[in-house]
Protein backbone atom coordinates (compact mmCIF):
# COMPACT_ATOMS: atom_id res chain seq x y z
CA UNK A 1 0.00 0.00 0.00
CA UNK A 2 2.79 2.14 0.79
CA UNK A 3 4.75 1.50 -2.31
CA UNK A 4 1.43 2.24 -4.17
CA UNK A 5 0.61 5.66 -2.38
CA UNK A 6 4.39 6.60 -3.26
CA UNK A 7 3.36 5.83 -6.71
CA UNK A 8 0.38 8.07 -7.15
CA UNK A 9 1.75 10.51 -5.35
CA UNK A 10 4.47 10.54 -7.42
CA UNK A 11 2.27 10.50 -10.56
CA UNK A 12 0.44 13.45 -9.78
CA UNK A 13 3.61 15.11 -8.63
CA UNK A 14 4.62 14.98 -12.24
CA UNK A 15 1.43 15.94 -13.62
CA UNK A 16 1.53 19.22 -11.39
CA UNK A 17 5.54 19.43 -12.37
CA UNK A 18 4.76 18.96 -16.25
CA UNK A 19 1.69 22.06 -16.02
CA UNK A 20 4.17 24.48 -14.71
CA UNK A 21 7.04 23.57 -16.72
CA UNK A 22 4.65 23.76 -19.75
CA UNK A 23 2.73 27.25 -18.60
CA UNK A 24 5.83 28.73 -16.94
CA UNK A 25 4.28 29.32 -14.02
CA UNK A 26 6.33 31.38 -11.78
CA UNK A 27 7.59 29.25 -7.80
CA UNK A 28 8.13 31.64 -5.68
CA UNK A 29 11.57 33.37 -6.86
CA UNK A 30 12.26 31.19 -10.11
CA UNK A 31 10.19 29.43 -12.53
CA UNK A 32 9.97 25.41 -11.85
CA UNK A 33 11.18 24.77 -15.68
CA UNK A 34 14.38 26.82 -14.41
CA UNK A 35 15.01 24.37 -11.41
CA UNK A 36 14.40 20.93 -13.83
CA UNK A 37 16.14 22.30 -16.45
CA UNK A 38 19.26 22.58 -13.32
CA UNK A 39 18.54 19.77 -12.51
CA UNK A 40 18.45 17.72 -15.79
CA UNK A 41 22.18 19.80 -15.87
CA UNK A 42 23.26 18.15 -12.63
CA UNK A 43 22.43 14.69 -13.97
CA UNK A 44 24.58 15.55 -16.73
CA UNK A 45 21.61 15.63 -19.34
CA UNK A 46 20.91 18.25 -22.10
CA UNK A 47 17.90 19.73 -22.07
CA UNK A 48 16.28 22.21 -24.78
CA UNK A 49 18.03 25.34 -23.11
CA UNK A 50 21.47 23.32 -22.92
CA UNK A 51 23.93 21.98 -25.08
CA UNK A 52 26.30 19.19 -24.50
CA UNK A 53 29.47 20.64 -25.53
CA UNK A 54 32.12 18.24 -27.01
CA UNK A 55 34.32 18.43 -23.71
CA UNK A 56 31.19 16.48 -22.06
CA UNK A 57 29.88 19.72 -19.96
CA UNK A 58 26.42 21.23 -20.35
CA UNK A 59 26.16 24.84 -21.25
CA UNK A 60 22.90 27.14 -21.23
CA UNK A 61 22.15 27.75 -24.68
CA UNK A 62 20.91 31.98 -23.16
CA UNK A 63 23.17 33.79 -21.76
CA UNK A 64 24.19 37.10 -20.30
CA UNK A 65 26.77 39.49 -21.71
CA UNK A 66 28.58 41.71 -19.88
CA UNK A 67 30.58 43.86 -21.90
CA UNK A 68 29.61 47.24 -21.35
CA UNK A 69 29.37 46.81 -17.54
CA UNK A 70 31.08 48.74 -15.39
CA UNK A 71 32.36 49.10 -11.39
CA UNK A 72 28.58 49.68 -9.45
CA UNK A 73 26.33 49.32 -12.57
CA UNK A 74 28.02 45.76 -13.45
CA UNK A 75 27.58 44.19 -9.65
CA UNK A 76 24.07 45.35 -10.06
CA UNK A 77 23.35 44.37 -13.33
CA UNK A 78 24.74 40.84 -12.70
CA UNK A 79 22.46 40.41 -9.89
CA UNK A 80 19.84 41.19 -11.84
CA UNK A 81 20.27 38.76 -14.74
CA UNK A 82 20.88 36.09 -12.57
CA UNK A 83 17.83 36.60 -10.27
CA UNK A 84 16.00 36.79 -13.99
CA UNK A 85 17.49 33.45 -14.11
CA UNK A 86 20.94 33.46 -16.28
CA UNK A 87 22.94 31.28 -15.49
CA UNK A 88 25.44 31.26 -18.31
CA UNK A 89 27.24 34.46 -17.74
CA UNK A 90 30.08 35.94 -20.54
CA UNK A 91 33.03 38.23 -19.48
CA UNK A 92 36.58 38.11 -20.53
CA UNK A 93 39.57 40.39 -19.51
CA UNK A 94 39.28 42.84 -22.27
CA UNK A 95 36.20 43.92 -20.74
CA UNK A 96 37.58 45.27 -17.65
CA UNK A 97 34.90 44.30 -15.24
CA UNK A 98 36.21 40.77 -14.00
CA UNK A 99 36.39 42.58 -10.34
CA UNK A 100 33.13 43.94 -10.44
CA UNK A 101 31.45 40.68 -11.73
CA UNK A 102 32.68 38.45 -9.48
CA UNK A 103 31.99 40.62 -6.84
CA UNK A 104 28.29 40.24 -7.79
CA UNK A 105 28.12 36.63 -8.47
CA UNK A 106 29.98 35.93 -4.66
CA UNK A 107 27.36 38.17 -3.13
CA UNK A 108 24.57 36.20 -4.47
CA UNK A 109 26.07 32.52 -3.61
CA UNK A 110 26.46 33.69 -0.03
CA UNK A 111 23.07 35.11 0.27
CA UNK A 112 22.10 31.81 -0.87
CA UNK A 113 20.01 32.82 -3.68
CA UNK A 114 22.60 30.78 -6.73
CA UNK A 115 25.18 28.33 -5.96
CA UNK A 116 28.09 28.03 -8.02
CA UNK A 117 27.76 24.17 -9.42
CA UNK A 118 24.58 25.71 -11.12
CA UNK A 119 26.50 28.64 -13.15
CA UNK A 120 28.77 29.06 -16.32
CA UNK A 121 30.63 31.05 -16.37
CA UNK A 122 32.81 32.38 -18.89
CA UNK A 123 35.97 34.82 -20.01
CA UNK A 124 38.81 35.38 -22.26
CA UNK A 125 42.61 35.71 -22.55
CA UNK A 126 43.40 39.16 -23.29
CA UNK A 127 45.49 40.03 -26.30
CA UNK A 128 48.44 40.61 -24.82
CA UNK A 129 48.73 37.38 -22.90
CA UNK A 130 49.12 35.02 -25.72
CA UNK A 131 52.83 34.15 -24.86
CA UNK A 132 52.79 30.14 -23.06
CA UNK A 133 54.22 31.25 -20.61
CA UNK A 134 51.74 34.17 -19.82
CA UNK A 135 48.50 31.86 -20.38
CA UNK A 136 48.64 30.60 -16.73
CA UNK A 137 49.36 34.29 -15.19
CA UNK A 138 46.48 35.49 -17.51
CA UNK A 139 43.40 33.03 -15.83
CA UNK A 140 44.96 33.06 -12.53
CA UNK A 141 44.39 36.82 -12.32
CA UNK A 142 40.93 36.34 -14.29
CA UNK A 143 40.04 33.46 -11.09
CA UNK A 144 40.86 35.84 -8.56
CA UNK A 145 39.27 38.98 -9.71
CA UNK A 146 35.91 36.60 -10.33
CA UNK A 147 36.56 34.91 -7.00
CA UNK A 148 36.13 31.49 -8.43
CA UNK A 149 38.82 28.58 -8.42
CA UNK A 150 37.90 27.68 -11.98
CA UNK A 151 36.10 29.02 -15.18
CA UNK A 152 33.47 26.65 -17.19
CA UNK A 153 34.64 28.07 -20.19
CA UNK A 154 38.02 30.14 -21.54
CA UNK A 155 38.46 31.37 -24.50
CA UNK A 156 41.28 33.01 -27.00
CA UNK A 157 38.78 36.17 -27.06
CA UNK A 158 40.97 37.37 -30.52
CA UNK A 159 43.28 35.62 -33.29
CA UNK A 160 45.74 37.63 -32.50
CA UNK A 161 48.55 39.08 -30.34
CA UNK A 162 49.67 42.65 -30.27
CA UNK A 163 52.62 41.66 -31.93
CA UNK A 164 52.82 43.22 -35.31
CA UNK A 165 54.42 41.84 -38.21
CA UNK A 166 54.25 39.28 -41.11
CA UNK A 167 53.29 36.52 -38.85
CA UNK A 168 50.98 35.36 -35.61
CA UNK A 169 53.65 35.97 -32.99
CA UNK A 170 53.04 33.46 -31.05
CA UNK A 171 51.71 30.82 -33.20
CA UNK A 172 47.98 29.51 -32.54
CA UNK A 173 49.13 26.32 -31.69
CA UNK A 174 51.89 27.34 -28.59
CA UNK A 175 48.74 29.23 -27.03
CA UNK A 176 46.66 26.59 -28.00
CA UNK A 177 49.16 24.07 -25.70
CA UNK A 178 48.73 26.60 -22.87
CA UNK A 179 45.08 27.01 -22.96
CA UNK A 180 45.18 23.25 -22.49
CA UNK A 181 47.59 22.88 -19.54
CA UNK A 182 44.77 24.76 -18.12
CA UNK A 183 42.32 22.46 -18.74
CA UNK A 184 44.76 19.59 -17.27
CA UNK A 185 45.33 21.74 -14.24
CA UNK A 186 41.92 21.56 -13.60
CA UNK A 187 41.66 25.71 -13.63
CA UNK A 188 39.63 25.94 -16.73
CA UNK A 189 36.70 22.65 -17.78
CA UNK A 190 36.18 23.77 -21.54
CA UNK A 191 38.03 25.91 -23.75
CA UNK A 192 37.64 27.77 -26.92
CA UNK A 193 38.46 30.22 -29.47
CA UNK A 194 35.74 33.68 -30.53
CA UNK A 195 36.47 35.56 -33.59
CA UNK A 196 38.30 32.72 -35.52
CA UNK A 197 37.69 31.91 -38.79
CA UNK A 198 37.16 28.20 -39.69
CA UNK A 199 40.82 28.37 -41.27
CA UNK A 200 41.77 29.74 -38.42
CA UNK A 201 40.79 26.96 -36.55
CA UNK A 202 41.81 24.87 -38.62
CA UNK A 203 45.65 25.54 -38.15
CA UNK A 204 45.00 24.86 -34.12
CA UNK A 205 43.63 21.37 -34.76
CA UNK A 206 46.54 20.21 -37.15
CA UNK A 207 48.28 20.30 -33.64
CA UNK A 208 45.50 20.15 -30.87
CA UNK A 209 45.16 17.59 -28.49
CA UNK A 210 41.88 19.26 -27.22
CA UNK A 211 39.66 20.33 -29.59
CA UNK A 212 38.03 24.07 -29.31
CA UNK A 213 34.46 23.30 -27.55
CA UNK A 214 32.90 26.60 -28.48
CA UNK A 215 33.72 29.61 -31.35
CA UNK A 216 32.23 32.31 -30.01
CA UNK A 217 31.20 34.35 -33.17
CA UNK A 218 28.63 37.80 -34.19
CA UNK A 219 25.34 36.53 -35.22
CA UNK A 220 22.69 38.41 -35.63
CA UNK A 221 19.71 38.73 -38.81
CA UNK A 222 22.07 41.56 -40.19
CA UNK A 223 25.01 38.78 -40.41
CA UNK A 224 23.81 35.23 -40.47
CA UNK A 225 27.58 33.75 -40.43
CA UNK A 226 26.03 30.93 -41.93
CA UNK A 227 29.97 29.73 -43.37
CA UNK A 228 31.02 29.85 -39.81
CA UNK A 229 28.23 28.15 -38.19
CA UNK A 230 27.80 25.45 -40.73
CA UNK A 231 32.15 24.65 -40.56
CA UNK A 232 31.54 24.40 -36.82
CA UNK A 233 28.64 22.13 -36.83
CA UNK A 234 30.85 19.54 -39.19
CA UNK A 235 33.41 19.78 -36.37
CA UNK A 236 31.77 19.17 -33.65
CA UNK A 237 32.38 22.55 -32.27
CA UNK A 238 29.65 25.14 -30.74
CA UNK A 239 29.16 28.81 -31.80
CA UNK A 240 27.72 31.72 -29.75
CA UNK A 241 26.69 34.48 -31.14
CA UNK A 242 27.38 37.77 -29.64
CA UNK A 243 25.75 40.77 -30.41
CA UNK A 244 22.28 39.05 -31.09
CA UNK A 245 20.43 42.31 -31.17
CA UNK A 246 22.58 44.23 -32.76
CA UNK A 247 24.28 45.88 -30.05
CA UNK A 248 23.02 49.40 -30.97
CA UNK A 249 24.21 51.23 -28.08
CA UNK A 250 28.59 49.56 -28.32
CA UNK A 251 27.33 50.48 -32.23
CA UNK A 252 26.94 54.20 -30.70
CA UNK A 253 29.52 54.06 -28.75
CA UNK A 254 32.00 53.38 -31.82
CA UNK A 255 30.52 55.80 -33.55
CA UNK A 256 28.95 53.33 -36.58
CA UNK A 257 26.22 54.13 -38.08
CA UNK A 258 24.32 50.71 -39.19
CA UNK A 259 20.61 49.40 -39.09
CA UNK A 260 19.32 48.60 -35.52
CA UNK A 261 17.70 45.95 -35.60
CA UNK A 262 15.54 46.61 -32.28
CA UNK A 263 14.14 49.35 -34.45
CA UNK A 264 13.48 47.02 -37.70
CA UNK A 265 9.65 47.67 -38.71
CA UNK A 266 10.07 43.77 -39.99
CA UNK A 267 11.07 42.70 -37.06
CA UNK A 268 8.47 44.28 -35.19
CA UNK A 269 5.78 43.05 -37.30
CA UNK A 270 6.77 39.74 -36.45
CA UNK A 271 7.16 39.99 -32.70
CA UNK A 272 3.84 41.78 -32.67
CA UNK A 273 2.23 38.95 -34.53
CA UNK A 274 3.71 35.86 -31.99
CA UNK A 275 2.86 38.31 -29.18
CA UNK A 276 6.56 38.27 -27.99
CA UNK A 277 8.64 41.62 -27.75
CA UNK A 278 11.43 42.76 -30.87
CA UNK A 279 14.46 41.63 -28.47
CA UNK A 280 12.39 38.09 -27.56
CA UNK A 281 11.81 37.53 -31.42
CA UNK A 282 15.54 38.17 -31.94
CA UNK A 283 16.91 36.26 -29.60
CA UNK A 284 14.26 33.47 -30.48
CA UNK A 285 15.85 33.82 -34.08
CA UNK A 286 18.88 33.22 -32.85
CA UNK A 287 18.34 29.91 -31.05
CA UNK A 288 16.82 28.59 -33.72
CA UNK A 289 19.93 29.32 -36.26
CA UNK A 290 21.56 26.66 -34.41
CA UNK A 291 23.55 28.69 -31.94
CA UNK A 292 23.77 29.85 -28.01
CA UNK A 293 22.72 33.69 -27.42
CA UNK A 294 24.43 35.87 -25.32
CA UNK A 295 22.41 39.70 -25.23
CA UNK A 296 24.28 41.82 -23.24
CA UNK A 297 21.74 44.40 -20.99
CA UNK A 298 22.59 46.56 -17.63
CA UNK A 299 18.71 46.86 -17.16
CA UNK A 300 17.23 44.40 -14.63
CA UNK A 301 13.82 44.35 -17.06
CA UNK A 302 15.25 43.97 -19.77
CA UNK A 303 16.98 40.96 -18.81
CA UNK A 304 13.95 39.51 -17.12
CA UNK A 305 12.16 40.32 -20.53
CA UNK A 306 14.98 38.54 -22.58
CA UNK A 307 14.36 34.97 -20.37
CA UNK A 308 11.42 35.37 -22.81
CA UNK A 309 13.10 33.57 -25.45
CA UNK A 310 11.85 30.16 -24.03
CA UNK A 311 8.54 28.77 -23.95
CA UNK A 312 7.74 29.30 -27.79
CA UNK A 313 8.63 28.77 -31.14
CA UNK A 314 9.15 31.07 -34.21
CA UNK A 315 7.01 29.62 -36.71
CA UNK A 316 8.89 28.41 -39.92
CA UNK A 317 7.46 31.30 -42.30
CA UNK A 318 8.66 33.96 -39.68
CA UNK A 319 12.37 32.42 -39.24
CA UNK A 320 12.66 32.52 -43.33
CA UNK A 321 11.85 35.66 -43.32
CA UNK A 322 14.48 37.28 -40.64
CA UNK A 323 16.81 34.59 -42.32
CA UNK A 324 16.41 36.40 -45.90
CA UNK A 325 17.05 40.20 -45.14
CA UNK A 326 19.28 41.21 -48.31
CA UNK A 327 21.58 43.34 -45.98
CA UNK A 328 24.30 41.95 -44.31
CA UNK A 329 27.53 43.06 -42.34
CA UNK A 330 29.68 42.25 -39.74
CA UNK A 331 29.28 45.33 -37.58
CA UNK A 332 32.28 43.90 -35.01
CA UNK A 333 34.81 44.16 -38.14
CA UNK A 334 37.83 44.22 -36.15
CA UNK A 335 39.36 47.08 -37.52
CA UNK A 336 41.11 47.82 -33.90
CA UNK A 337 43.52 44.86 -34.93
CA UNK A 338 44.53 45.10 -38.28
CA UNK A 339 47.50 46.80 -38.92
CA UNK A 340 49.40 47.88 -42.32
CA UNK A 341 52.81 45.60 -40.92
CA UNK A 342 50.18 42.50 -40.43
CA UNK A 343 49.58 39.94 -39.38
CA UNK A 344 46.18 41.01 -40.22
CA UNK A 345 46.79 43.72 -42.97
CA UNK A 346 42.77 43.81 -44.42
CA UNK A 347 39.37 42.48 -43.30
CA UNK A 348 40.10 38.99 -45.77
CA UNK A 349 43.26 38.51 -43.85
CA UNK A 350 41.57 38.37 -40.83
CA UNK A 351 38.36 36.75 -41.37
CA UNK A 352 38.77 35.08 -44.62
CA UNK A 353 36.24 35.93 -46.54
CA UNK A 354 35.25 38.99 -48.49
CA UNK A 355 33.66 42.06 -46.83
CA UNK A 356 30.05 41.65 -47.21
Amino acid sequence: MTLYRSAVVSAAGLAVLLVVVLTGTPIGQYRLSDVLSTQLQRCGMADSRHVRLNSGYIMPLLGWGSSGARDTDAVQAVKAAIKAGFRHIDDAEMYGNEEAIGQGIQELIRAGNVKRKDLFIVSKLGNNHHAPDAVLPAVQASLSKLQLKYLDLYHIHWPNSEEAGPEVVPPFNETWAAMESLVDRGLVRSIGVSNFSPEKIQTLLETARIRPAVNQVEVHCHFRNERVIAWCKKEGIHVTAYAPLSSPQTMSSMKKTVPNLLQDAEVAHIAKKNGKTVAQTLLRWGLQHGTSVIPKSSNPKHSQDNQGAWGWTLPQEDYDVLSSKKFQLKYFDGGFVMNKKGPYKTYEDLWNEPQP
